[in-house]
């Protein structure tokens, strides 16, 4: 939506283009209104302005002279110049501040909507172009580094690698890893340090001094990428270069298990270094071989689930290989039926998050079913994976908990989120959550209905443009309009409309104004577009409507002598 200021110091110039634009609704366009420059210049001030049509001759300053304070504030403004002269000097100037639009008032409206239209589709252009102009900027601007860690974190989280590598955002990746060959895969996690962390930046900063710990013991004929996952994990992804060729058989294949023990030795000096030169003891867990990018994912949750095993025993300094634990972890290994990857599972906890936030009980009971089906398997079958992944989903729940009125969820249902609550509590609770919330969303969007209205009837006779109104309900000023539509079934026009004409009958009925007092009570700088209006929304003249008054009240005085 687009926002257009009209600028005349004739009042019925102002107030008939204005209550022309707004019956147009093709053109979704929040219309303002000032009667001189000064005006005009205290909205623009205040208030982003698409769209201007002006006259050029008011007193004080020139339509040229405003044109130049509005795209001070608004480079970007297009501007329609009014006048009711036909002069070289004028147009030339306007043509030398690149106007959009030079036109005389005699040309009648439809040449003004035409001109408006061309100028909507320049603004619609030039929003296109830049949106591809800030898209290359982000691609050439943003941080490599936090680039690669969402990339990372994708992958982590189960995304499909093809589908990453592809994506625009992520194009231009100065990635030496190659998306066609296999990776292996590192994690490591701090087990202690002296001095303690304190914020997030300075565990941050060791997290980066690891990672570079064993970037620096890597031979420059391999390539690497690490991440910082959730605050806690370190994961490299690692690749031999094309031309390591100790490291492939006589047939040009790479060994990735003479790799993989290659690494493994590796990883003592690099403990060592941590020790000595960050005070830092440093667990390491290590693929048994390469994996495709697309099972990134799952060798993860295995790598973790392997430290998990060893942190049992308050074992530091931990070098993990993936080879050695095969006993270990197939013993725990989910039936088929169990498994879901960390991915999927994560997916699942936010929709059933965004599910709950709307109060969608079917959607949120459908997917606490799910999660909770999954969740019990895998606390029979693997219970570190099944406990963290069942504290996990009760979480969601637990965070909603605490956004909601206590009426109907107490405090003590959360003592019932332990692992032998049942799928028919989780599901009570949840039916609880989704009704409160449901009324909740209900009784807000009330109040702001009621908030809107308030604000119209107070100022009637003031400024009650869209953007005025949403900056006293703090909205967007587009997306107050479709709130407005979608909730009372009609535009805000509508109901401004209504209201002030209400108010016009009572003013006409009950008091003894005159025609213009009630015009400028209302908002109405010219009195004939109000007699306009007023016929327009009652069928009579605002003086039809009040002798037809004083008749009906002689009438009635009659009849009861």
């Amino acid at each position: 939506m687009y926002r257009l200021l009209i600028v005349d110091d004739e009042p019925a110039i102002v107030d008939g283009l204005v209550q022309h634009f707004q019956q147009v609704e093709s053109l979704e366009l929040d219309v303002c209104k000032a009667y001189s420059p000064l005006e005009a210049l205290a909205i623009v001030k205040k208030t982003k302005i698409d769209l201007v049509i002006s006259d050029i001759r008011m007193p004080g300053k020139s339509g040229l002279q405003l044109a130049d304070d509005i795209l001070f504030y608004w480079p970007a403004c297009r501007i329609i110049l009014l006048t009711g002269y036909s002069e070289f000097d004028y147009v030339y100037s306007a043509i030398q501040k690149n106007i959009d639009n030079y036109i005389l008032k005699t040309e009648g409206i439809e040449t003004i909507v035409s001109a408006v239209l061309a100028a909507i589709d320049k603004l619609d252009q030039a929003n296109q172009m830049q949106a591809a102009l800030e898209q290359a900027k982000q691609q050439l601007t943003v941080a490599e580094p936090h680039l690669k860690k969402q990339f990372f974190e994708a992958l982590l989280l189960g995304e499909k690698a093809l589908d990453l590598w592809q994506a625009p955002y992520f194009a231009g990746l100065a990635m030496k890893l190659r998306s066609t060959d296999q990776v292996m895969m590192i994690v490591g996690r701090m087990d202690r340090y002296d001095h303690v962390p304190t914020t997030y930046m300075d565990k941050l900063k060791l997290h980066l001094s690891i990672q570079d710990v064993l970037r620096q013991q890597l031979p420059p004929h391999f390539y690497v990428e690490a991440v910082v996952h959730d605050a806690s994990l370190l994961v490299w992804f690692i690749q031999p270069a094309e031309d390591a060729g100790m490291f492939k058989n006589g047939e040009g294949i790479t060994q990735w298990e003479d790799i993989s023990e290659y690494l493994k030795g590796m990883l003592e000096p690099v403990q060592d270094q941590c020790r000595h030169a960050l005070n830092a003891d440093v667990s390491f867990a290590i693929s048994r071989s390469a994996v495709e990018w697309d099972d990134a994912a799952a060798e993860f949750e295995r790598l973790k689930s392997s430290m998990k095993k060893c942190s049992l025993f308050g074992q530091p300094m931990s070098i993990i290989h993936l080879g050695d634990m095969d006993d270990v972890l197939k013993a725990e290994r989910p039936h088929p039926a169990a498994q879901l990857s960390t991915g999927m599972f994560n997916k699942q906890l936010d929709a059933l998050q965004r599910s709950l936030e709307a109060g969608d009980e079917p959607a949120a009971a459908k997917l606490t079913s799910e999660l909770y089906a999954h969740v019990e398997m895998n606390v029979s079958s693997h219970s570190l994976i099944g406990m963290e992944r069942y504290y996990q989903f009760v979480l969601v729940i637990i965070t909603q908990m605490t956004q909601v009125r206590p009426s109907s969820v107490q405090a003590e249902d959360a003592w019932t989120l332990d692992l032998n609550a049942s799928k028919e509590q989780l599901l009570e609770l949840v039916h609880k959550l989704c009704e409160q919330k449901k009324e909740q969303q209900n009784k807000s969007e009330h109040l702001i209905i009621e908030r809107i209205h308030r604000f119209i009837a107070e100022h009637l006779g003031r400024d009650l443009s869209l953007a005025r109104i949403a900056e006293a309900v703090y909205f967007n000023p587009s997306y107050l309009s479709r709130f407005y539509k979608q909730l009372t079934g009609r535009t805000l026009s509508d109901y401004m409309n209504a209201t002030r004409a209400d108010a016009a009958q009572q003013m006409l009925e009950e008091t003894q104004m005159k025609v213009n007092e009630i015009a400028l009570r209302l908002g109405f700088e010219s009195p004939s577009y109000f007699t306009a209006f007023f016929r327009k929304m009652t069928g009579s003249t605002p003086q039809e409507f009040r002798e037809s008054v004083l008749l009906r009240r002689d009438r009635k005085e009659n009849r009861s002598m």
